[in-house]
């Protein structure tokens, strides 16, 4: 008894030192191996060496940033990672990282609920606007996120909000101060189709193309917009943002489609305001070659985008928006003489200067639910008059 007593003891203190070795040897890798930008498994920037002085101590923001900058920069992380998604798979897991991981392989966002107090602030600032600028028609349209429409899809025994009837609220709080645009019934209809992506929280132009049709009569266009756009396959192999994420289906592979018009002479310039940067083209073709692919439309994130057509129309479009327009965009240049795309959550600027600057006759918010319903920024841009 007493020998087994110490061979156990043997094996424990050999676990305990080749633990200990394995400790050593990674904290030696990790300082010879340069830190990593960035994850292309994630889609994100990772982290960096945060930098040491007596106001990071004594707040205690450099313990936390150099726990964070030791959780992305550990050797064999992605391998970890891999392997902990594999486990929660194996062991039911219905959520990674956020993501809801539904039937067939479908990742889908939970359903954001709103800050009341945000949401008050937002949806005033959008009622003052229409009583500053009574005569300039005001559409909006809220785009219901995957998890709304694709219900089916969700995991088993699953459950959300119930964003439909959030967007509703929205709708009726707003009123007559704006010319509300459904979404929702036009995307139930057209649930069947590939109009969310499997791997990303975007809808895709499909899914953008349908509500266009919808909205072109609130929208003032005169005609029938079926058979106007041809739509053209980009990329064969985007796997998005959500697959990033959770790291659930990477090997994932999706179409991405830009639609063209199919008359007409559709040259433009695209002036992206604050970087001093001009483009012919709504598209930015560079994207197509790096993880974030749905950037082809419009390019990255910016404040304020300036689109100049050679439409005969008068009109000039302010376009209040999230990544959710992007693709929606193309669908309105043949329409409006200048279309200006501003995202509030970059811009720093007032809507006043926006509707002087650029004489806009006709305003359309376009977001997703999830974006509206947690941005705090649209009352600032709004509520600066």
């Amino acid at each position: 008894m007493r020998g087994r007593k110490r061979k156990n003891g043997r094996t424990e203190g050999l676990i305990g030192k080749i633990f200990i070795l394995v400790l050593l040897l990674a904290a030696v890798v990790n300082l010879i191996v340069p830190d990593r930008e960035s994850s292309d498994a994630e889609n994100r920037v990772l982290a960096s060496m945060p930098k040491l002085n007596w106001s990071t101590i004594a707040t205690g923001d450099f313990a936390e940033q150099f726990e964070n900058y030791l959780s992305d920069q550990f050797m064999a992380r992605d391998l970890l990672r891999g392997a902990k998604v594999t486990a929660d798979r194996i062991g039911g897991s219905r959520m990674e990282n956020g993501v809801l991981i539904g039937k067939g392989g479908q990742l889908l966002m939970d359903i954001e609920v709103a800050d009341q107090e945000d949401l008050s602030a937002n949806l005033e600032s959008i009622r003052s606007f229409k009583d500053s600028y009574p005569d300039i028609p005001v559409n909006m349209i809220l785009v219901p996120d995957a998890a709304c429409v694709l219900s089916d899809s969700l995991p088993a025994l699953a459950s959300v909000e119930d964003q439909t009837q959030m967007i509703s609220m929205v709708q009726r709080e707003l009123g007559d101060s704006v010319n509300w645009i459904d979404a929702v019934s036009v995307l139930n209809k057209h649930k069947s189709e590939k109009i969310y992506y499997k791997t990303d929280q975007h809808w895709t132009a499909l899914g953008a193309f349908y509500v266009f049709q919808s909205a072109a009569q609130s929208l003032g266009i005169g005609e029938d917009v079926s058979d106007k756009y041809v739509s053209y396959a980009v990329s064969n192999d985007f796997t998005g943002r959500l697959a990033a994420r959770s790291g659930v289906g990477l090997g994932e592979k999706e179409q991405i489609d830009i639609y063209a018009p199919t008359q007409g002479d559709n040259d433009l310039i695209v002036n992206y305001v604050d970087e001093g940067k001009r483009t012919t083209s709504l598209y930015d073709s560079a994207k197509l070659e790096s993880r974030d692919q749905y950037g082809v439309y419009l390019g990255d994130s910016t404040s304020v985008l300036d689109i100049r057509t050679v439409s005969t129309s008068r009109d000039r479009l302010l376009v209040i928006k999230d990544s959710f327009a992007n693709c929606f965009i193309p669908f309105l240049t043949p329409y409006y003489r200048e279309i200006v795309v501003v995202d509030p959550r970059y811009y720093s600027g007032t809507i006043k200067d926006l509707m002087d600057t650029y004489r806009i006759t006709d305003v359309l918010f376009l977001y997703s639910g999830n974006t509206f319903f947690t941005d705090n920024s649209i009352s600032g841009v709004f509520g600066s008059e």
